[in-house]
């Protein structure tokens, strides 16, 4: 017969055995809102943080009270004050607070090295970079990247250490500091490959050779884009960003005239933006293998790519491709015995022509054509040769936004300003950035001075007015409307529609 008094679900449940279940359930209560945070960061981030202060302050409530905790109970309430802390920088840095921001993840830091937790000092020193880096103060931006670099190291966190290294590189490419940049990928490219993290090394090859081509170094920008084309065919597959640096390189090669090698990536990347159904880079490459063509002096071939060309441009309505088709086709309408006169899209890529301004000119091309990246390279370029070649630093900051690198964007209309103080564009555009972070103290700013530079901008009174209205300030916002009404209507009858449309629910409000 079984003895049942040995059996511990008999045994009397002891008064600590039943402290340590209720603090179990109280900290399963507090973990369980941890979602709903995550939710709210994503949709709604001005409601995450006065979510995360409630939660914070259940649990300081807790930790106040219960003088005993088991070590695996220390341990969750630990890692759940940390993780809250991070939520709480993440939601003030969203709505702007910067200062809010980096105060709390220096706290979160600091707590992390009280715990011993280096996973999440990393973590937090990560965070903190980002903030100062959106927050423009650069300087700080790299010593917070710099410290989570030293700190991986001493602890042996590899990936970390790589992402570390990728966001030092950023900002040193925003300091204007090219050569400590590529220190950076290259130390950041070697880990990734050493530790096996292929999607990291794929992302520093790619900005090894944006880096490069733009600093004129073709050759090795070729070399890193065609590693990055073997680590893409070797793992992801990915055959949108391969269709992509294909384009980067069929780029170079056009322009140093290496047309054999061009051939082949543009070529590989026709087809695959075909299967990918990728029209922009589709018409990009025809254009390309026309350009190719006529640089070898097969006309009937280069012939063939820019009908093509112009075909896919006029079903997809992309203006500047059909623009540069038929350029190509009036160059081979001339005949063999102009060939040195070829349309000018051709001549600024064939490298016959390297200044700042046929680089910029490159650039604005590659913008309206969809292809991004290669306007970036473009632009880049221009930049190096023209270091006050303010269009460059605006259109260059377009495409930023464009990509959602919103960062780079403030940096290049932040030196634009620099150079040129009074450009309403400028002001229009960085209030633009500001606007889509929900910075909507600085994205007011500028819009008002925008309007003061150039006062008959419906845009910039439009823009001020979606600004004014996220603020609650009706009246304000309903004058900027009846403005851009004034001046729109007769020019742009959609602007002036849509204009009053948010003037009546402005009247419902």
């Amino acid at each position: 017969m079984f003895n049942w008094s040995k059996n511990p679900i008999n045994r009397p449940v002891k008064k600590r055995d039943e402290a340590t279940l209720a603090l179990r359930q109280a900290l399963k209560e507090l973990e369980a809102q941890v979602p709903e945070i995550r939710m709210k960061l994503m949709t709604e981030p001005e409601e995450a943080s006065p979510l995360c202060n409630q939660i914070l302050e259940k649990l300081y409530e807790l930790k106040a009270t219960v003088t005993q905790w088991e070590e695996k109970e220390r341990h969750r309430r630990d890692v759940l004050e940390m993780s809250l802390l991070n939520f709480l920088g993440q939601s003030q840095e969203d709505s702007g607070n910067w200062e809010q921001a980096t105060a709390t993840y220096e706290r979160c830091f600091s707590l992390g090295a009280q715990l011993q937790l280096p996973d999440f000092q990393v973590v937090s020193l990560g965070h903190l970079g980002k903030a100062y880096r959106h927050a423009g103060n650069l300087v700080l931006a790299a010593q917070s990247f710099d410290r989570a670099v030293v700190l991986c190291q001493e602890v042996g966190l590899a990936p970390q250490e790589a992402e570390a290294l990728y966001e030092r590189a950023v900002v040193a490419e925003l300091q204007g500091q090219p050569q400590e940049a590529l220190h950076a990928y290259r130390e950041g490219l070697n880990l990734s490959e050493g530790e096996r993290l292929y999607e990291l090394a794929v992302r520093f090859l790619s900005q090894l050779g944006q880096l490069q081509q733009g600093l004129g170094e073709y050759t090795s920008a070729i070399e890193y884009y065609e590693a990055c084309l073997k680590f893409l065919r070797e793992t992801d597959n990915d055959r949108e960003s391969e269709t992509i640096i294909l384009g980067q390189i069929s780029h170079i090669c056009v322009q140093i005239e290496d047309f054999e090698r061009g051939l082949k990536a543009a070529e590989q990347g026709l087809e695959n933006s075909r299967q990918t159904k990728q029209t922009a880079e589709e018409a990009a490459f025809l254009n390309d293998l026309s350009r190719i063509y006529l640089g070898k002096g097969n006309f009937e071939q280069a012939r063939h790519y820019a009908n093509q060309a112009r075909l896919i441009a006029q079903q997809r309505r992309d203006h500047q491709a059909l623009k540069d088709a038929e350029q190509l086709l009036s160059q081979l309408e001339r005949g063999p015995d102009n060939v040195e006169e070829v349309p000018f899209s051709f001549r600024t890529m064939s490298g016959s022509i390297q200044t700042p301004e046929v680089h910029y000119q490159r650039g604005n091309l590659y913008y309206h054509e969809g292809a991004l990246d290669r306007a970036i390279a473009s632009y880049s370029r221009a930049i190096n040769l023209n270091p006050k070649l303010t269009p460059a630093y605006i259109n260059r900051g377009s495409v930023y936004t464009a990509k959602g690198y919103y960062d780079r964007a403030l940096a290049d209309y932040n030196r634009a300003l620099e150079l040129e103080p009074n450009d309403p564009v400028c002001f229009f555009n960085r209030g633009n950035v500001y606007r889509k972070r929900r910075e909507y103290l600085r994205a007011l700013s500028d819009y008002s001075e925008a309007i003061r530079l150039d006062p008959t901008d419906p845009d910039s009174y439009f823009n001020r007015g979606e600004v004014l209205r996220r603020m609650k300030l009706n009246l304000e916002a309903a004058a900027d409307f009846q403005r851009v009404i004034k001046l729109s209507t007769g020019r742009d009858e959609a602007g002036v529609a849509q204009a009053r449309r948010l003037l009546n629910e402005l009247g419902k409000s």
